[in-house]
């Protein structure tokens, strides 16, 4: 009975204690985004190399960001960081202009821009014509908004840099898999539970 407990106890703690801070499929409206700053360029729009699939991309070329996470968020662990999102950009140029960053508004304020694709930034959005899955770990003491752009110093056009997937999590913290739970533990806990109680009261009553 202890080790019952013990495991769907551990379960409901594994699944309260998710380190996913943000995540965005663009799967649906922008409901999660602040896209007023420099005029409502971003939209989604179906995947160039999979139709089946929505992403992002933007109608206009922008500098000091164009597209910001509405709502901040902050690290619960050691003020660390792992954003992980897709890139695609079709320029051919090698310098379509996708842009990746951190804000302390969502919109006008202190800008940091964690990944590019061409220097003085860190060129870490590469622009192969395919989809390219980008790790960046980065550090924050205070809360922050994601910012996306298009950048107009680049090579590229308006809407050939492309960016689906986005993730935000604890460098540190703890993950929803952490324990893999059955779903059928969870719907039959309460029947268990109450059975494991009931053959207690009737061995103590007998005895």
């Amino acid at each position: 009975m202890k080790n019952f407990l013990a495991i769907l106890l551990l379960a409901f703690t594994s699944a309260s204690n998710a380190s996913t801070l943000f995540s965005e499929d663009f799967e649906s409206a922008l409901g999660q985004w602040n896209d007023t700053y420099q005029g409502n360029n971003a939209q989604i729009v179906a995947d160039p190399l999979n139709a089946s699939n929505n992403v992002l991309n933007f109608t206009a070329l922008r500098g000091g960001g164009d597209l910001f996470s509405s709502n901040a968020f902050t690290s619960t662990t050691s003020n660390s960081f792992i954003l992980s999102f897709d890139y695609l950009g079709t320029c051919g140029t090698g310098n379509c202009g996708g842009f990746i960053g951190i804000s302390s508004n969502a919109g006008a304020g202190s800008h940091t821009w964690l990944g590019g694709t061409t220097s003085p930034y860190p060129d870490l959005l590469p622009d192969t014509g395919a989809w390219e899955h980008v790790s960046i770990t980065f550090s924050s003491s205070t809360a922050i908004h994601l910012m996306l752009e298009d950048w107009n110093g680049s090579h590229g056009v308006a809407g050939d840099a492309y960016f689906d997937n986005i993730l935000v999590t604890d460098a540190n913290g703890p993950t929803l898999s952490s324990v893999p739970v059955p779903a059928a533990v969870f719907l039959f806990a309460p029947a268990l539970i109450g059975f494991m109680g009931l053959r207690r009261k009737v061995k103590t009553t007998t005895a």
